[in-house]
């Protein structure tokens, strides 16, 4: 949590948190710390979990699907403003990559991508994309299907890769600045923090006046 402090991060997506429950010894760390927490963990099976921490400042709502997906696991929540719905997902998928993974995302998505105007898709999705395979491919037109584009270009991974990724509507109003893959955090773990800028910059209403004359004030 130093490393959030100190780096002043407003908004985290965590994967593999570890976590058992909402009333887990770390939940109460991270709330000792001025953050607010939503998170979703294995009922079943110790590892794994997602999780959304976020100063409280934010108003963030969580997001529950009857669906249940194998191939991957998630957090969602639907961060509003005065203008926007915006939908932040956190991913955490392991394993080999299987068409299955797609099929499972691709209708994640559709449900979700109705519910706002602004898609913010991040996490370890272990997905080597420099490889250009079939099935990596497909991810990547399905995420541009729905107007998402990949930020994280540089190795995330202490093994050469790119696991670690972040997906962003593509609109005018969106300014990502400063995506920055930490190397050197200290953290311990085998995956680097991946930080970014992230800015809504909606577009300005212009009111124009239409004057007008009534027609029966007209000399014929």
């Amino acid at each position: 949590m130093g490393y959030m402090e100190d780096r002043d991060i407003e908004i985290a997506g965590l994967c593999e948190t570890w976590l058992t429950d909402n009333c887990n010894a770390t939940t109460a760390v991270i709330k000792s710390y001025g953050y607010s927490m939503i998170h979703d963990h294995r009922g079943n099976k110790k590892g794994g979990g997602t999780a959304i921490v976020f100063k409280p400042y934010y108003k963030l709502s969580v997001v529950k699907l009857s669906e249940c997906f194998k191939s991957f696991e998630f957090t969602a929540a639907i961060l509003k403003n005065s203008t926007v719905k915006i939908l932040i997902l956190i991913i955490y998928r392991t394993g080999p990559l299987l068409s299955l993974f797609n099929q499972e995302l691709d209708k994640l998505l559709s449900v979700c991508s109705g519910q706002c105007d602004l898609i913010f898709l991040a996490g370890d999705l272990n997905i080597h994309f420099s490889s250009y395979s079939c099935l990596s491919n497909q991810t990547l037109d399905m995420m541009h299907s729905y107007n998402l584009n990949k930020l994280v270009n540089e190795p995330t991974h202490c093994g050469g890769s790119s696991l670690d990724q972040i997906f962003c509507s593509s609109r005018q109003d969106i300014v990502v600045d400063s995506v920055l893959v930490d190397g050197s955090s200290g953290l311990g773990s085998d995956h680097f923090p991946v930080l970014c800028d992230i800015k809504f910059c909606p577009s300005k209403k212009y009111f124009k006046t239409i004057e007008y004359r009534n027609l029966k004030d007209i000399d014929g």
